[in-house]
């Protein structure tokens, strides 16, 4: 009887020593986890800002389309621009500045403008930023134009720029800062020249245009 109480008391303490193993061993490997997920390289790579290769205009196929007269947009239905059914002259600088989001960065052109505000008046109902970009996503590459910008642009870019060129100088005028992640950019290249085309659409309120006309 004495021997098989032993018996059994050795069994139970070999199971004690077994089972802190086992736990000793399941921490170390979550203690191993963790670290390897802080030092991995995927977990570096995620964290690290991906270069972005330099624009190249060549990358974009000269159209055959023409694309008309300047500023070459019209408006869709019941839409206006500054609440005028056409282009004003007043909205038209022959020598300006825009900084346009192309992957995400800000690269300034220079050139001829047409900056203006897209606008529905209240009789015909609330503007829609899917009605206005889906007209302008087909009209622009009816022209041959290609859309340079699928992507937010970081506030670090805005911030690199500064407001000065950006708000005061009104050389950002179609970058709307609280749509950073949906600034929609164009461009249509001719034989002779780059059309560069800029949006930013506020559903239900409006929505701001640039145009830029500058020579190959």
């Amino acid at each position: 009887m004495k021997k098989t109480a032993y018996q059994l008391m050795i069994l139970a303490a070999l199971a004690s020593c077994k089972s802190k193993t086992n736990n000793a061993t399941q921490a170390d490997t979550a203690i191993n986890k963790a670290e390897v997920s802080k030092t991995s390289p995927d977990a570096v790579a995620n964290n690290t800002p991906v270069a972005i290769a330099p624009f190249d205009i060549n990358s974009i196929p000269v159209t055959d389309k023409d694309p008309g007269k300047f500023p070459y947009l019209g408006l869709p239905d019941k839409y206006t621009f500054d609440y005028h059914k056409e282009a004003s002259a007043a909205s038209i600088n022959n020598m300006d500045k825009e900084y346009f989001a192309v992957n995400g960065k800000l690269i300034p052109q220079e050139g001829k403008t047409f900056k203006t505000h897209i606008e529905l008046p209240n009789a015909e109902g609330k503007f829609s930023s899917m009605v206005v970009s889906k007209y302008y996503n087909e009209a622009i590459k009816a022209l041959g134009g290609v859309q340079v910008n699928h992507v937010a642009v970081p506030k670090t870019q805005i911030d690199s720029v500064g407001n000065n060129e950006l708000v005061d100088k009104k050389y950002g005028y179609s970058i709307d800062y609280n749509l950073l992640d949906d600034i929609k950019t164009y461009v249509i290249r001719t034989k002779t020249k780059q059309i560069w085309i800029q949006m930013t659409l506020m559903n239900e309120e409006s929505g701001k245009l640039t145009v830029l006309e500058k020579a190959n």
